[in-house]
């Protein structure tokens, strides 16, 4: 009889744990040869260059377009490209499996355009879905290769392109900490932003970024701006340089508008300065957020209305870093815009940003001392166990 029950117990416990073990495995291999068998697009016109002092960044693109029922979860969704690395002395050679080349190599040349670590670069077609890049480098720099997920971008009617780069930086072997810091002025070229009492958003966006950037680099910091003319530039585009050259924080700069059907009491109310961040984000930019709204509302004498928690904001949400919005005034509102028509009110909001850049650092590097000590007073009292008891 205990023999008879032993039997019955034990195929109970295979039919709960064994079978279910044993789907999920099957399940599971199903996914990854699905996932390996996979053939994605290498476009050889969307590669990417980034460059500050002392680090560059070189983001090849593998990417994979389909629809939203065949990824799932699109948040989730990642492309994982096949490819091995060489690297030798001056040489980098990569080669990518399980790619279709697309696009011609036109943009190479812009690349290699006043490009102080990469002196020539080749894309070789090995067979139907092998293709190799060439990297020919220069100076004495280190030399990582990383792959970076790039947020999913809607190409309408439920369909998606997923794109991760193949990230190659290129950094001096001197002793650099500053941070990096991409500025980003919002707008461009055909996309004008506000246009309220004859000014142009995207003109004071750009005004006010490039003598941020100004600020910041005599400072000491490394920074990269989004565009310093009035062109056009993407939305995923303007968070590109962030992730790939693993920036320490994403700030971009525009002014606010109104409906026109709001009342002027309520243009009244609401003008001021505000600045948006996204809680969703890997790393949120709320504490930046909160002391640079505080910094230029007080410099430049505006009303503040309460931050703006914008988790849907592209800019906000493809930024690996953290990453803020500064709406620095209401360009609707007709006091806001006479000040902002005086440039020392855009120097002032500079000086401001300055400050609250430094007051941010500041601050992470004081709430990461205490991280330090616990982290060492653990390890410390592990060794001091160790050794009583050895």
């Amino acid at each position: 009889m205990k023999k008879f029950i032993c039997m019955v117990f034990g195929m109970l416990l295979g039919c709960i744990f064994i079978l279910p073990a044993f789907y999920c495995n099957a399940q599971t291999t199903a996914i990854s040869e699905d996932i390996n068998s996979k053939v994605y697009d290498l476009q050889q016109n969307a590669f990417k260059y980034y460059q500050v002092k002392h680090k560059g960044a070189l983001g090849i693109p593998i990417s994979y377009s389909c629809a939203e029922s065949e990824a799932g979860d699109i948040r989730k969704y990642t492309v994982e490209p096949k490819y091995s690395e060489y690297i030798n002395g001056n040489k980098v050679e990569i080669t990518i499996s399980q790619v279709n080349v697309t696009g011609s190599a036109d943009n190479f040349n812009s690349i290699l355009k006043d490009n102080k670590y990469i002196k020539d670069i080749k894309l070789d077609k090995l067979d139907d879905n092998t293709a190799k890049v060439d990297i020919e480098t220069s100076g004495k720099i280190d030399i990582k290769i990383n792959p970076v997920k790039r947020r999913y971008l809607s190409l309408g009617d439920n369909r998606y392109e997923f794109t991760t780069f193949i990230d190659v930086t290129f950094k001096e072997k001197v002793k650099d900490n500053s941070k990096i810091i991409i500025v980003d002025p919002g707008h461009g070229g055909s996309e004008l932003g506000t246009t309220a009492n004859f000014t142009y958003e995207k003109q004071l966006n750009l005004d006010i970024s490039k003598r941020v950037k100004e600020n910041l680099e005599k400072a000491g910091y490394r920074v990269y701006i989004t565009r310093d003319d009035d062109s056009n530039v993407g939305l995923l585009d303007r968070t590109d340089p962030a992730n790939l050259l693993n920036a320490d924080l994403f700030f971009s700069v525009h002014n606010n508008s109104l409906p026109l059907d709001v009342n002027m009491q309520c243009v009244h109310m609401f003008r001021g300065t505000t600045v948006l961040y996204n809680s969703t984000a890997p790393k949120p930019g709320r504490e930046f957020a909160t002391i640079l709204m505080r910094e230029v509302s007080r410099t430049i004498k505006t009303n503040t209305y309460p931050l703006q928690d914008r988790p849907n904001l592209v800019v906000l949400s493809s930024a690996w870093c953290p990453a803020v919005l500064m709406e620095t005034t209401v360009e609707t509102d007709d006091g806001d815009t006479k000040m902002m028509m005086h440039r020392i009110n855009s120097q002032k909001v500079a000086d401001a940003s300055l400050r609250a850049v430094n007051k941010y650092f500041r601050h992470m590097k004081e709430n990461n001392i205490p991280k330090m000590l616990c982290k060492i007073g653990t390890h410390t009292g592990i060794l001091f166990f160790k050794m009583c008891f050895k």
